[in-house]
């Protein structure tokens, strides 16, 4: 996972972000600027971008953690310096952006996937963090990545860094769905006076599991029992019909679970 990872991020940054002068931030980012102000090639940067890093990283970092970093990186490096820049653009600046950071997105999902990161400015931020607490790792990284877009739009820019913004969200949008997978489902509460017939619909006709949690309404003191129950986006849209058939003054509370796995769900696979 890492390996192809890694190949897609490396293929992201050559084949589209340097070729069209986007810079989505990260070290890549910082190595297409360096590389078109002073001609050095990417790999070298991204180098020596990394190696004092891992040098200050190797004694505060979780050991597993340290060591798939550090394999990921090179792994980076390498393809970054092999790979050449295949002629897959189209002409359309937003679709190739779009292309580009859905490519890039995937490689780093499966990066994060395999408890690694890509090294650069994702080492840095834990690094910060841990030294500096109250500052979260998503913000390190949004502050670091801020200035290198900004470092962009100046070298190559107002328009492109106007795209960058573009390819940084179908990254960070690619990478999220890659590490939550796609087991995305909908938690399901109702209060209704039908709960009987609302359960048997979702146990017998559904075959989802269901569970009473009981509650007591605080303005009218009245106790009931109210239904919770995990659901797939497309059976969510069914049952709120049918609710409403059986009660139309019930009440009902439908929440994203980013994921669900279990019996009528899938398999965990650590």
């Amino acid at each position: 996972m890492i390996i192809i990872g890694t190949f897609l991020m490396a293929m992201a940054v050559v084949s589209f972000f340097d070729v069209m002068g986007v810079v989505v931030g990260g070290a890549s980012g910082i190595a297409i600027i360096v590389k078109a102000i002073l001609d050095v090639p990417m790999w070298i940067i991204s180098a020596l971008l990394n190696i004092p890093l891992f040098i200050v990283g190797f004694k505060r970092l979780d050991r597993e953690m340290f060591y798939r970093t550090l394999f990921a990186t090179i792994m980076l490096i390498i393809f970054l310096g092999a790979l050449p820049k295949f002629d897959i653009l189209t002409g359309d600046m937003l679709a190739d952006i779009i292309a580009g950071g859905t490519c890039m997105g995937i490689g780093l999902g499966l990066v994060f996937c395999s408890y690694a990161s890509s090294g650069g400015t994702d080492l840095l931020a834990t690094l910060i963090n841990q030294r500096v607490r109250y500052i979260s790792i998503p913000k390190v990284l949004a502050i670091v990545d801020a200035v290198i877009v900004v470092a962009g739009a100046g070298t190559f820019g107002v328009k492109k860094g106007i795209y960058s913004l573009i390819g940084i969200a179908v990254v960070t949008k690619m990478s999220d769905y890659m590490i939550e997978g796609p087991n995305r489902a909908k938690l399901l509460y109702v209060i209704s006076d039908k709960e009987s017939e609302i359960v048997n619909y979702i146990v017998n006709t559904l075959k989802r599991g269901a569970s009473f949690i009981d509650v007591k309404g605080a303005f009218t003191n009245e106790e009931k029992q109210m239904i919770m129950c995990v659901l797939s986006g497309k059976e969510i849209v069914k049952v709120k019909q049918i609710i409403y058939k059986m009660d139309e003054k019930a009440l009902c509370f439908v929440g994203d679970i980013r994921e669900a796995f279990g019996e009528g769900f899938t398999k965990f696979r650590g």
